[in-house]
């Protein structure tokens, strides 16, 4: 049986991954940071283990792992804002790949083209990124293609677009949780007219595509793969679909142009968080508490400017090379992704259930 080392195993992305290698016959090795949530993956019957990957006594835990794999998938990304730790994280995923022989898979991500200039975007496109996620994440692959230059690192990238799933407690997760909470008050939300283009992904699906590569990995060595779903929606369909796989009500759609919307962005990604993001996130709070009669199952969901960006500009993705190899969406439109995923968030707490019909 092959075995699949998998890093960040608790992850929204790595939790994913578990479940696919598991239900496709590989023996299943799972690690992430002291103090996670593994339990996924010791439901997919894997092997888990807690390891500091950026600590020198991690790294070595993660090379007795990987022994006798086939593949590491390496899915842990400590966060945007540490970009050392992340280097260190994806070196020592590299160096136990290498002890063991096997081929690596990172699992990147389409911020690393910023704001693409060709659309639709192909793996081949400028690396320009924009943000701090999409930097650190261009650094930890330059890292990974410098590997395979100088050391003979068997290397495949997975590019997921702006992806969502169960569990997942940041990105779209945070808009249905909001959207929700304004549905529970009764207030009905504007959305934008028309908007940008959006290219959204299940996390479902990434775990399907790397399954999908892992296959074969030594035969696509050196290659990267965009991961995205059929059906690329403008903000203002992607916002409808938000609102309906909750319940809340449209109140009209707003005015909406390109150059005063990227100045907005930039004035509220630079205005300090105590002017705007903070109380903000302290009127969410409020409504997630009174929303669970003040016993939340979870801390309640905040939101970040970091996801406004991915709201921003025009980005679809060509994924003809990653389907050249039979890849088939299950979620083939956020639309049905959605709803899917507020009927799973609602069973698992993550959203607060809908107030009920009074019938006359």
């Amino acid at each position: 049986m092959r075995a699949a080392l998998i890093t960040g195993a608790a992850g929204l992305i790595g939790s994913h991954l578990c479940e696919a290698f598991a239900q496709s016959g590989w023996e299943v090795r799972a690690l992430d940071k002291p103090g996670s949530d593994l339990d996924v993956a010791s439901a997919a019957g894997a092997q888990v283990a807690f390891v500091e990957l950026s600590q020198p006594e991690g790294a070595l835990q993660a090379a007795a792992l990987a022994k006798g794999a086939s593949l590491v998938a390496h899915a842990a990304f400590p966060g945007a804002e540490e970009r050392e730790e992340a280097l260190a994280t994806a070196r020592a995923a590299m160096a136990a790949a290498l002890e063991a022989g096997a081929p690596f898979l990172l699992l990147s991500s389409t911020t690393v083209y910023g704001r693409p200039r060709n659309l639709p975007c192909e793996e081949g496109e400028v690396k320009l990124p924009v943000d701090a996620h999409g930097e650190t994440r261009w650094a930890v692959e330059r890292e990974a293609f410098l590997w395979r230059r100088t050391r003979g690192l068997k290397l495949v990238v997975l590019r997921p677009a702006l992806t969502y799933g169960p569990r997942q407690r940041r990105g779209l997760a945070v808009v249905l949780a909001i959207a929700s909470l304004a549905a529970r008050a009764g207030r009905a939300l504007w959305i934008p007219r028309r908007g940008p283009i959006v290219h959204t992904v299940h996390a479902h699906d990434v775990a399907q595509a790397a399954v999908l590569v892992g296959d074969e990995a030594a035969a696509h060595d050196g290659r990267a793969f965009n991961v995205a779903d059929d059906v690329p929606l403008p903000l203002e369909e992607l916002a409808r679909a938000v609102l309906q796989a909750v319940g809340a009500h449209e109140a009209g759609r707003l005015w909406y142009s390109p150059r005063p919307a990227r100045f907005g962005l930039w004035l509220a990604r630079h205005l300090p968080s105590w002017v705007l993001w903070r109380p903000l996130n302290r009127r969410i709070a409020r409504a997630w508490r009174r929303a669970y009669a003040g016993q939340p199952p979870l801390a309640p969901p905040r939101l970040e400017p970091d996801l406004l960006e991915q709201l921003s500009a025009d980005r679809w993705y060509d994924t003809q090379r990653l389907r050249s190899l039979g890849f088939s969406p299950r979620y083939p439109s956020a639309i049905e992704g959605l709803q899917q995923l507020a009927l799973e968030s609602r069973s698992r707490g993550l959203l607060p259930p809908p107030l009920p019909v009074l019938v006359p």
